[in-house]
């Protein structure tokens, strides 16, 4: 369409058509010896087709609007009005192609992909130019490609999980949510995005989860944060070690200690010095305890005259003294 708008004010230009633009990559394409680079490149694009093919609708690669190789990648054109096709039936269809290719190629590294889908702006000639799909969605759909959440997808799941897609907020609120695709929205899980300058929201799809997805879901299961300890549950910290003395007597000298905190009683009277720990009585001085001694759990008796000093020393560790 011509117009003569920009010619009044060159600030404004025509917004460019509406175009579906879909992304894909190779996982460890890298990874990969360089004499497979350029057969693989090759092969991605013909992947594509087939897919389209197995899920009936060879007919859109005859629609693709541009394409451009990325290498260990490949970029699609379409008209928007696909957009809802790109989703349902074809991811469930590539899924389906690489698995079928991976059993027919026993010993090599097995192919997945990531999968990015946008809509919006995007330049199109319709020579298949150069500079076709240039636009600020472009950017967006190869950020949402190269996001941690869509990559940790593949990395959290086996070789059975050939792809792992990333929708935009935009394709998913146009052809998921206004029902176009004919799926279920909760199939579809959201993801904060931030990658270089870019912060956005993309969707993430799985047509055949494996692995730590079954188990903990697309996100990973942050680490479980400690819980305080109840104020009633705590082990009391043992008591400090401490040495109680009675000074020189004459006649009965009697210690005791009632339970407490695991302790048990101690009576006795005793002759000379005498110092009472987890092993027992022990009697220093002239003279040895007199009188009746008894000892049961961890109770010592020792009644009879005596003089001298008594001493009792305790341990801090909570055993029977």
């Amino acid at each position: 369409m011509n117009t003569n708008v920009g010619q009044h004010n060159g600030n404004v230009a025509e917004l460019p058509q509406y175009r579906a633009l879909l992304v894909v990559d190779v996982m460890d394409f890298s990874g990969r010896r360089g004499r497979e680079h350029a057969e693989l490149t090759e092969v991605i694009p013909r992947l594509l087709k087939q897919a389209l093919n197995r899920c009936g609708l060879s007919d859109l690669w005859e629609r693709v609007r541009f394409e451009v190789t990325t290498g260990d990648g490949y970029t699609l054109g379409f008209d928007a009005t696909v957009l809802p096709f790109l989703l349902n039936p074809f991811l469930a269809a590539l899924q389906d192609e690489l698995e079928f290719q991976n059993a027919v190629r026993p010993g090599h590294p097995p192919l997945r992909m990531r999968v990015s889908v946008n809509v919006g702006p995007l330049t199109d000639s319709g020579r298949n130019a150069i500079s076709d799909g240039s636009g600020t969605p472009r950017v967006e759909t190869h950020r949402l490609l190269d996001a941690e959440p869509v990559k940790a997808l593949l990395s959290r799941s086996s070789s059975v999980t050939c792809i792992a897609a990333i929708v935009s907020e935009r394709a998913f609120e146009d052809a998921v949510l206004s029902g176009y695709t004919g799926e279920d929205p909760s199939l579809y899980v959201p993801a904060p995005v931030t990658v270089k300058s870019y912060e956005g929201n993309g969707y993430l799809r799985v047509p055949r989860p494996s692995g730590e997805l079954l188990i903990h879901g697309f996100h990973p299961t942050p680490p479980t944060e400690e819980q305080p300890m109840d104020e009633t549950k705590r082990t009391e910290p043992p008591m400090a070690s401490h040495t109680n003395t009675a000074g020189d007597v004459s006649g009965s000298a009697v210690q005791a200690r009632d339970y407490h905190d695991g302790r048990q009683v101690g009576v006795g009277s005793v002759a000379g010095h005498m110092i009472t720990g987890n092993s027992g009585p022990v009697n220093t001085g002239d003279h040895a305890h007199v009188g009746h001694q008894f000892s049961g759990s961890g109770v010592t008796y020792v009644a009879g005259d005596h003089h001298g000093q008594l001493g009792r020393a305790d341990q801090s560790d909570g055993q029977t003294q």
